[in-house]
């Protein structure tokens, strides 16, 4: 698979909305697949940011809606949060089928400051005849307000 090409696609209707990703890929020592923090890009002028990596693991579960997919999040998370939050859902991704509408209790998570996020069908795709797709994750405020 080509990478590059498949990220492009994938993210195309994200930066037609909120301009072009910074080129920079935020990955840690540890990568994902062994237990570390999910590799993420960002746009930093519009407070923005998306996975990297999980629509091409072949253990990730497809979506309800019928799809292989990322995480992205706009304004509501700080790049602390938004890895940790990133992680804990990639790691389900890739034992449950998550989808549009679903929410995702949080709480259980040691350093998550939201409890539960919801996750909503941004950009859908096909690449190389399959189907991917881009959730926005948001704090769902309606279940748990927070402290």
């Amino acid at each position: 698979m080509a990478y590059e090409h498949h990220y492009s696609k994938l993210f195309e209707q994200l930066e037609n909305e909120y301009g072009k990703l910074d080129p920079a890929t935020i990955t840690a020592i540890i990568g994902f697949s062994v237990g570390g923090p999910v590799s993420m890009r960002q746009r930093k002028a519009a407070r923005l940011f998306v996975t990297c990596e999980l629509s091409v693991y072949e253990e990730q579960m497809i979506s309800t809606d019928g799809l292989k997919f990322e995480f992205f999040s706009k304004d509501d998370f700080d790049e602390e949060q938004v890895r940790i939050i990133f992680s804990a859902l990639g790691r389900l991704s890739m034992e449950a089928h998550l989808g549009h509408n679903h929410t995702v209790d949080l709480s259980q998570i040691e350093k998550a400051r939201t409890g539960v996020v919801s996750l909503h069908l941004f950009s859908k795709t096909t690449i190389e005849g399959g189907g991917y797709g881009l959730y926005w994750v948001r704090p769902n405020i309606a279940v748990y307000p927070g402290p």
